[in-house]
């Protein structure tokens, strides 16, 4: 897995880096990467007009469906780091802040790379390119369809992903998306055209 430094430094809100934030960042890097234990898992769907076909699941809101455009085809995915990343956090939190803090930010940045390279992954088996992800949260995409995608993909029992009442993910280190089928992946993001304004990587 390959984690980008720059994604690091902009968790942790840092433009130029000095040599000793580069070596911690590395070492916070290397840390994660002891002991992730990345898995994932997704379903293919049919789609239409806001709802997945083959289960009939009609998704809330009118983001999801603006960013799904006309695919017929969608794919709901899940990706995780495992809890080790989450007891590791929890120790360095007891030793010192700072290292918790960049643990913390590394293991943010690798749960984007693997979601990323997950959804690669599901392109080249399914033959055919796989969109942008959006998340429950994004935009009117209410966060409570966490439990249902944990459900429909029996994440529970493939990848350990447990839902909270509130409707936090454990591992916290993990991702849920659904993404169009058909439509190749967006490398430069415009922030402009996304409405999750509190991201870590939304320029000015």
């Amino acid at each position: 897995m390959n984690v980008p430094e720059s994604d690091i430094l902009r968790y942790i809100g840092v433009k130029i880096p000095d040599e000793s934030i580069v070596k911690k960042v590395a070492e916070a890097t290397d840390a994660v990467l002891k002991v992730a234990e990345p898995k994932g898992v997704y379903k293919k769907f049919a789609y239409r007009n806001g709802v997945l076909t083959d289960i009939n699941y009609r998704l809330q809101g009118t983001d999801i469906i603006k960013h799904l455009g006309n695919a017929d085809e969608v794919v709901v995915m899940a990706v995780t780091l495992g809890l080790k990343v989450d007891i590791e956090t929890a120790r360095l939190n007891k030793i010192s802040e700072t290292r918790a803090f960049l643990f913390d930010a590394a293991a943010s940045a690798a749960i984007e790379a693997f979601a990323d390279e997950f959804t690669d992954g599901i392109a080249a088996e399914i033959g055919s390119p796989v969109g942008d992800r959006f998340s429950p949260g994004y935009g009117d995409l209410p966060i409570s369809i966490q439990r249902d995608i944990q459900t429909m993909l029996s994440a529970d029992t493939k990848i350990g992903l447990a839902v909270e009442k509130n409707h936090t993910l454990i591992p916290l280190k993990s991702i849920t998306a659904i993404a169009p089928v058909g439509v190749k992946r967006c490398l430069h993001h415009d922030c402009k055209k996304c409405n999750k304004t509190d991201c870590a990587f939304r320029k000015e």
